[in-house]
């Protein structure tokens, strides 16, 4: 089975793999169509606003197909298995498939949300000290993704393992739907979780932010949402990926200009995808821990990426060739 390094390793770029492996459609996609996929958090806002409202279609020209993801992975082994051709996700997954099958074949276009993470723990729970988590079960939203990278970043730096490593915090995969009742039940102790997630879980647990993420980060900037695409789809239709890029960067400057709209049209699109929607003061609250931005916060993803593979769960810190800038791939 191997030891805990390969267990990582798999958690974060066996699915990606073998969707690479399998592949389906053709390189460029489908001429006319846009297939984008993004998860259901607010980080990921302006894409989910820019599709809904049909902004996006006419910025670009383009028929738009969504699909919603549970987490970063599925969204990066769906770019990679030619299901859609452009995504919003977190590091991590881009970083693992960079890092395993070369430059090329996910390249960043640009930002669009720093910020947007808490680690959330239980009120049962005395503190927020590292020391206090020892023999505890924590959850991120899928292994291999950003929020879970984050969580080991941190344990590690506290002087505590993981039991994948020997150590003695659990960590686990959970819907945060699932999360949520996990830690009411009482089976678990915390979760690690990008917005709204993490300030649902905070009121309706009852939880406790015991950190925000923006806290470990200079100037409190870290890259928790990239738009991502294929690069086949790039290579092949520069100008639709420049023109996805543009539409991006105009949701991004608008959610910039008039907060509160963009609060309002998110909120109204995710409450879509949930059975139980929750006060929209609540997702105010969420939505002041993010910061939309065009910036891919390249300096930012190569530290993630150092630290991924101080961790064992990336082969290669290197982002040569990750970064989409013009024509060319830096």
């Amino acid at each position: 089975m191997g030891g805990p390094r390969a267990l990582s390793r798999r958690a974060f770029v066996g699915g990606a793999l073998a969707a690479a492996a399998a592949g389906c459609g053709r390189p460029e996609g489908e001429p006319g169509v846009l297939r984008v996929g993004y998860a259901a958090n607010l980080t990921h806002a302006p894409m989910l606003v820019g599709v809904a409202s049909g902004r996006i279609a006419r910025a670009t020209g383009l028929k738009v197909e969504a699909r919603v993801f549970r987490a970063g992975p599925r969204v990066v082994e769906a770019l990679l298995g030619r299901a859609i051709d452009v995504g919003i996700c977190g590091p991590a997954p881009l970083l693992a498939a960079h890092a395993r099958l070369g430059p090329g074949k996910v390249v960043v276009l640009g930002g669009c949300a720093s910020g947007g993470a808490s680690l959330v723990l239980s009120t049962r729970l005395a503190g927020s000290a590292p020391a206090e988590l020892r023999g505890r079960t924590l959850a991120t939203p899928q292994l291999g993704s950003t929020q879970d990278v984050a969580l080991r970043r941190w344990l590690s730096r506290a002087g505590l393992r993981t039991t994948d490593r020997g150590g003695e915090v659990r960590v686990t995969a959970l819907a945060p739907a699932v999360a949520k009742a996990e830690m009411i039940r009482g089976g678990l102790d915390g979760a690690w979780m990008p917005e709204p997630w993490a300030t649902l879980l905070v009121h309706q647990v009852p939880a406790r932010r015991a950190l925000d993420e923006r806290e470990l980060w200079p100037d409190r900037t870290f890259a928790s949402a990239l738009v991502a695409a294929r690069g086949e789809f790039v290579a092949a239709r520069p100008g639709d990926a420049g023109r996805v890029r543009e539409a991006l960067a105009a949701e991004i400057a608008r959610a910039l200009a008039a907060p509160e709209t963009l609060r309002d049209e998110a909120f109204a699109e995710l409450i879509k995808l949930r059975t139980r929607p929750e006060p929209r003061d609540w997702f105010g609250e969420a939505a002041g821990y993010i910061d939309f931005t065009v910036d891919a916060m390249r300096p930012a993803v190569e530290a993630f990426a150092r630290d991924a593979e101080a961790l064992g769960v990336l082969p290669s810190a290197s982002c040569a060739g990750l970064f989409y800038e013009g024509s060319a791939l830096v």
